[in-house]
């Protein structure tokens, strides 16, 4: 199966995530990395949570309300329960799981792409890929595709983009980026990817198959991060304003005849640089992390901050979970005791010198 047909189901297929309740209100649990520590906090009420983990970069959210926390430094990952908020386990290893539709697998990057089946910790599939840097990585509808942004912290090794047919296993491009592009987000509505560029103060919309551009959204200061929201219609990102301050820059889009035309766009203050921007499960709220620790919850349709809540230091990640999400049909993660050994890690240890390449900037 081609690419250009890959993605066409990608399209037509869009995800609707499973959510806890109809009303527009926050719901699901915040977990961020701050320091040594994990810290959940609650969307609808603020109250937190902090457990040790060791100084972790990325956050990775699986099904039944698990979340894995992998320390690069010390070479451990933290399991941690937003059911019973507390670590379950601790494995010596590093696990870096990105999940999309299917519960019962993941994929995984360790030099080449592993689809791995959950929880019995079989490898299903070998997918050769030159991934060198992997820093944020999409698994698109359907499960047809994985798009893996390429970075370091400051870029030092270039930024590249790979994609990777997981239906064929075969690496469809790696392909080098210009800019400064911190983040990126997929919208299946639209068919687009939105790359976030700092150094050019604008957001990219291309083609996924093609890279071709189809639109820029020139911002009123740096992008940080960027997502989509309301059923992936609207562009948010998050700026850094000149002034010290930070913006949500809301852009809604519309496919017509004539291609992609800018709807409406709006702007949501901050009183901080914003560090990152993360999407509720239904799609009507983001949440965006400044420095200093400060959480805003932006309600979209309403283009206002409903909600801010103190975090005890800026994080590094911050993602935006629904625990209510069912996980795979074999055991999971419970308050008793956890199966004799527990998950495998299937990225092994790194050593001190690579480590610096999956932390956030």
């Amino acid at each position: 199966m081609k690419i250009r047909h890959i993605l066409a189901v990608v399209v037509a297929g869009s995800l609707v995530l499973p959510c806890a309740a109809k009303s527009k209100d926050p719901f699901g649990v915040l977990a961020a990395t701050v320091g040594n520590n994990v810290v959940l906090v609650d969307a609808a009420s603020g109250r937190s949570v902090t457990l040790e983990s060791g100084p972790v970069g990325w956050l990775f959210p699986a099904p039944g309300g698990i979340v894995f926390a992998p320390d690069v430094i010390n070479g451990s990952t933290s399991v941690v329960n937003l059911r019973s908020q507390r670590v379950v386990e601790k494995l010596d290893g590093l696990t870096m799981p990105h999940f999309g539709l299917r519960q019962d697998r993941y994929m995984a990057i360790a030099g080449q792409v592993l689809v791995v089946s959950y929880p019995e910790r079989a490898v299903m599939k070998k997918i050769p890929a030159a991934i060198e840097n992997p820093w944020q990585v999409i698994i698109a509808p359907e499960d047809a595709a994985m798009v893996v942004l390429e970075r370091l912290p400051d870029g030092s090794t270039g930024i590249h983009l790979t994609t990777v047919n997981l239906f064929t296993g075969q690496t469809v491009f790696r392909r080098p980026l210009g800019g400064d592009i911190r983040h990126m987000a997929f919208s299946a509505s639209l068919g687009l990817l939105a790359f976030a560029d700092h150094q050019a103060g604008a957001v990219h919309l291309v083609q996924p198959a093609t890279l071709n551009p189809t639109a820029v959204r020139r911002t009123p200061g740096r992008p940080v991060d960027v997502v989509f929201a309301r059923g992936d219609s609207i562009l948010v990102t998050a700026l850094e304003v000149e002034n010290g301050t930070g913006l949500v820059d809301l852009a809604k889009f519309k496919s017509g005849k004539k291609g992609i035309s800018l709807d409406k766009e709006f702007g949501v203050p901050l009183p901080a640089p914003p560090v990152r921007i993360a999407p509720s499960p239904d799609g009507e709220h983001v949440a965006v992390a400044m420095e200093g620790g400060r959480v805003a919850i932006v309600r979209v349709s309403k283009r206002e901050v409903v909600a801010t809540y103190e975090l005890p230091g800026s994080p590094r990640d911050l993602r935006w979970c629904d625990p209510s999400v069912e996980g795979p049909i074999l055991p999971e993660w419970s308050d008793g005791e956890t199966e004799e050994g527990g998950f495998d890690p299937y990225v092994p240890r790194v050593d001190d010198g690579s480590a610096v390449g999956l932390s956030p900037p």
